[in-house]
């Protein structure tokens, strides 16, 4: 079973950072403003940047969300440090309606924090959902140990399956809920057991 991989919040980053380049992302789904001008959230651009420790190991990935009205900065904690060499997609930023609510939120991928991830890959994520009435990011709770994050728009949820190293498949599936992602359904196979 995935443990806690690591931990977002917003968080000041630390004096030793030291970042890869910092990747601008465009929207890929853009909300239709009321009037000519657009809207707070279709100005909004992110980047990211690894913080590094003192051995040069990524210990952290840094967040920036800006807008024409403020600047939010979430610092994602991995449990532990890592070569940057080996963690992949890190800092990619899909932009995804994750709570259905008809504004694009933010995934952001971690990286591959499985044991084996060219057999078991275990992709981590920090997810923010858009606060329209605040007009900022929230990390969003629930999804603190999901892997593998698949969004199923048809039936409005998220679906998370992995695998172990001893053939366990676990599928689950999470539904928003009063301001939360909750699990509303989990089975757990064996693909093993299967072939016999």
């Amino acid at each position: 079973m995935a443990g806690m991989l690591m931990a977002c919040g917003n968080k000041p980053a630390s004096n030793n950072e030291a970042g890869a380049d910092s990747t601008a992302v465009a929207a890929q789904e853009k909300v239709e403003a009321t009037s000519g001008e657009p809207s707070i959230r279709e100005t909004c651009s992110f980047s990211t940047k690894f913080r590094k420790d003192e051995d040069g190991q990524c210990d952290a990935l840094i967040v920036t969300c800006k807008s024409d009205e403020k600047t939010q900065e979430f610092t994602c904690e991995f449990n532990w440090a890592k070569d940057e060499e080996y963690l992949g997609e890190a800092g990619e930023i899909e932009e995804v309606d994750l709570n259905f609510d008809g504004y694009p939120d933010l995934l952001v991928t971690l990286g591959d924090f499985g044991v084996n991830p060219n057999l078991y890959p275990m992709v981590c994520y920090a997810a923010f959902i858009w606060d329209g009435s605040t007009a900022e990011f929230n990390p969003a709770q629930g999804l603190e140990d999901v892997n593998n994050i698949v969004v199923d728009k048809e039936k409005k949820v998220l679906v998370s399956e992995w695998m172990t190293a001893v053939g366990d498949v676990y599928h689950e599936v999470y539904a928003w809920k009063d301001g939360k992602f909750e699990m509303i359904e989990k089975t757990v196979h064996n693909e093993y057991d299967e072939e016999e």
